[in-house]
């Protein structure tokens, strides 16, 4: 069967250019006093709280996410997978002419959430 004839179009929506988390994280510093460490260490640190109160989620959304964190670290995360894009590339004008996410982008990001 071609693609033409197919009845289900597949297109993975993921930027195909990735970052190193490292280069995203000078604006984070910018704006708020936080201490850099690696990403186990955080999930060490977030392990440590055994049975979060309503408050540690208020205050550590991070904890929500924790076994996918975890499984990022581990290797066995959604993005440890290469993600074919070519398809989505070849249909999408944007795809095409989509960067790598930046630090102005992230610094503008910040920004708007307004944490």
């Amino acid at each position: 069967m071609t693609e033409a004839e197919s009845r289900c179009s597949v297109f993975h929506l993921v930027n195909p250019l990735t970052t190193p988390w490292e280069s995203l994280l000078t604006p984070l510093h910018e704006r708020y006093a936080v201490q850099r460490v690696s990403m186990k260490e955080w999930i060490e640190e977030l392990e440590k709280i055994q049975k979060p109160s309503d408050e540690d989620m208020l205050e550590k959304p991070a904890l929500k996410l924790l076994p996918f964190y975890k499984s990022l670290v581990e290797g066995e995360g959604a993005l440890s997978v290469p993600i074919c894009v070519r398809r989505a590339r070849e249909a999408s004008k944007t795809m095409q002419s989509m960067g790598p996410i930046s630090a102005n982008l992230m610094a503008m990001w910040i920004n708007q959430w307004q944490f």
